[in-house]
C-alpha cells in the first residue's frame, strides 16, 4: 500500500465519498499525500483541505479535465492549481452548463429505451456533484438494468452505445493551456486510454505538458514500467494514482493501491512553482 495517491474523486464529481470521508479514509490507510482530482470541478477542494488540516494528510489541489478527441479518451490532470483562477473558473462554468444539457439528453435516450429514469434521479445519485456517465451507470445498477458499472457502460453508456451522448469539451491542447493558466502542472492521465500515447505526447509536450501518469492502478506492473520509460524518453515527470471513486466502484482502483515516489510530488510542485513565481508547495499540517 502506497502513501501517496495523486488521482482520486469525491462527490463533487462522480466519486462515492464526500471530500471529508475521502480524507478520513486516506488518514486511516496511511496516505500522506492525497491528490483531489475531481472531473471538471474544484468544488470539493475547500472541504478536503479543511478536513486534512486536522489529520496527517497533505492535499495536492488538482483537477481532471475532460477533452474532446476523435477516438480514445484523453484526460488532463492538473496539479497544484489555483482553484480561483479566472480562466479556469470561466471554463468550468461553461462546462457545467454543457454537462447538464448532456445529462438531460442521456436521460431522454434511456427513456426511449424503456428505462424510466429522470434528471431528478440522476441528481439524487450525484448528490450535488457534477453529473457524469458514472452517475448514470450507478443509477442503472441501482434500478436493476445492469449488474455492474462496467455492464452499464458496455450496454448503454459507452461510446457508440444506445444512450451515449457525445461530449462538448476542449481539445487536449486547450486543457493543458487551462491548467497552465491556473498555475498548475499538467499531466496526461491513464495514457493507454488515449489510443497512441506517443502521438498525444507529440502534440501536448510542446505546449507545456509536464507529466505522464505511469503508476496507474489498473495497469499491470510491466505496463507501468514501460510508461515510466516512456516518460523518461519525453522528459516528463512520472506520476501515479489509483483513480479511486469510492468503495465498490472498481476493485482495481483501490485507494493507495499504487506506490508513487515522493520525488514525483516534489517535481510537480517545482514545475507549478516555476510557472507562478514560487507559490506551489505542500501545506504544512
Amino acid at each position: 500500500m502506497g502513501t501517496i495517491d495523486l488521482h482520486t474523486h469525491t462527490t463533487a464529481s462522480d466519486g462515492i465519498l464526500s471530500p471529508e470521508e475521502l480524507v478520513e479514509l486516506a488518514a486511516v490507510r496511511g496516505i500522506e499525500v492525497l491528490g483531489i482530482t475531481d472531473h471538471d470541478t474544484v468544488a470539493g477542494l475547500p472541504a478536503a483541505q479543511s478536513a486534512a488540516a486536522h489529520r496527517s494528510v497533505k492535499i495536492v489541489p488538482g483537477i481532471e479535465l475532460s477533452t474532446a478527441v476523435e477516438t480514445g479518451e484523453v484526460h488532463i490532470l492538473g496539479y497544484f492549481i489555483d482553484p480561483a483562477d479566472p480562466v479556469l473558473q470561466a471554463h468550468l462554468a461553461s462546462l457545467a452548463t454543457a454537462r447538464r444539457e448532456r445529462a438531460q439528453r442521456m436521460v431522454d435516450r434511456l427513456r426511449q429505451l424503456g428505462i424510466p429514469v429522470t434528471m431528478e434521479d440522476l441528481e439524487a445519485i450525484a448528490q450535488g456533484g457534477t453529473i457524469t456517465r458514472a452517475h448514470a451507470a450507478r443509477l442503472l445498477v441501482a434500478r436493476g438494468f445492469a449488474g455492474s458499472i462496467d455492464e452499464a457502460f458496455e450496454r448503454f453508456l459507452g461510446r457508440n452505445r444506445p444512450a451515449y451522448v457525445p461530449r462538448t469539451y476542449p481539445s487536449p491542447r486547450r486543457a493543458v493551456e487551462i491548467v497552465l493558466a491556473a498555475g498548475g502542472a499538467p499531466v496526461l492521465a491513464h495514457p493507454l486510454s488515449a489510443g497512441d500515447p506517443e502521438t498525444i505526447l507529440g502534440e501536448l509536450v510542446p505546449v507545456g505538458l509536464v507529466g505522464l501518469e505511469a503508476w496507474y492502478a489498473e495497469y499491470a506492473p510491466e505496463i507501468q514500467r514501460e510508461l515510466v520509460a516512456l516518460a523518461a524518453r519525453w522528459g516528463l515527470i512520472p506520476t501515479g494514482g489509483s483513480d479511486y471513486h469510492g468503495p465498490g466502484f472498481r476493485a482495481e482502483r483501490e485507494l493507495g493501491s499504487v506506490d508513487v515516489p515522493r520525488q514525483s510530488v516534489d517535481m510537480l510542485a517545482a514545475r507549478a512553482r516555476s510557472g507562478r513565481g514560487g507559490a506551489a508547495t505542500l501545506p504544512e499540517q
